[in-house]
């Protein structure tokens, strides 16, 4: 990734560019109103919720959706199969040695910036941090897993780069990385809960900023956890209906 130096300083002003953005929209929204509290959030938990959950997105992301389609499409991803590990170990390996760079290198320096700039809640407490990173572990698990089997989808349609960039968008707000969910009505909310979606970005900042406690706590995590063995598990099933279409296509 440091191949591309340019595409790497571009990366890092990018997410610098999306945190002060919102950080900034939020801050004159919540200031347009004298209760300066929306949907339970303060402004203060609103503008730690910007920082946090683009900096730790920063380290999280990866393109393997994208990577895995135009594989497919390219018929490359012939010689993935004849390599003595899994297609599905290779892009984790990858996704996994990806996050560790972007967290020293892209996070870490989005952080420090932000630290300096933008008024930043620290956790709750010390046991709230350390709950807060196996969220954040959890979370990457459960990006890469959709990205996946995403990206597997290319082995039954042509031209996936649409679905793509729609699963893009929504994933930005399923996960309540641009609006928490608690801004949505309550009949959606409902359905938002159970879905994994939420484990990416709205479970860990809850966690962070100790927005939920004891028995609800404990109850968020262990269906994060749920859904990441699940979709995972999912990607194994989905990776081998794939192969098999693959030989049957003569791949």
């Amino acid at each position: 990734m440091l191949a591309h130096r340019v595409r790497y300083v571009v990366g890092v002003v990018n997410y610098i560019t999306y945190v002060a953005v919102n950080y900034y929209l939020w801050q004159a929204l919540y200031e347009s109103d004298p209760m300066r509290v929306k949907a339970g959030w303060t402004l203060a938990q609103m503008q730690t919720k910007v920082v946090v959950d683009w900096t730790v997105r920063s380290a999280y992301f990866s393109n393997s959706d994208n990577i895995l389609a135009a594989r497919i499409n390219k018929g490359e991803i012939t010689s993935d199969l004849l390599r003595p590990t899994s297609l599905f170990v290779q892009f984790y390996g990858s996704a996994l040695g990806e996050a560790v760079f972007r967290a020293f290198f892209m996070a870490l320096p989005v952080f420090v910036f932000a630290l300096f700039v933008f008024d930043v809640l620290p956790p709750v407490s010390f046991s709230n941090l350390m709950l807060f990173a196996y969220s954040v572990l959890l979370a990457f698990h459960i990006f890469f897993a959709i990205n996946f089997m995403t990206g597997l989808l290319a082995a039954y349609t042509e031209k996936l780069q649409g679905f793509l960039w729609a699963k893009f968008m929504l994933m930005q707000f399923l996960s309540g990385l641009l609006l928490p969910l608690d801004f949505f009505p309550a009949w959606l909310r409902v359905w938002f809960e159970w879905m994994p979606f939420k484990g990416i970005a709205y479970t860990p900042m809850n966690v962070y900023l100790g927005r939920i406690e004891g028995d609800v706590l404990w109850r968020e995590l262990a269906l994060q956890s749920v859904w990441t063995v699940v979709l995972l598990l999912l990607c194994d099933v989905m990776w081998n209906r794939v192969r098999r279409r693959l030989s049957l296509m003569g791949g």
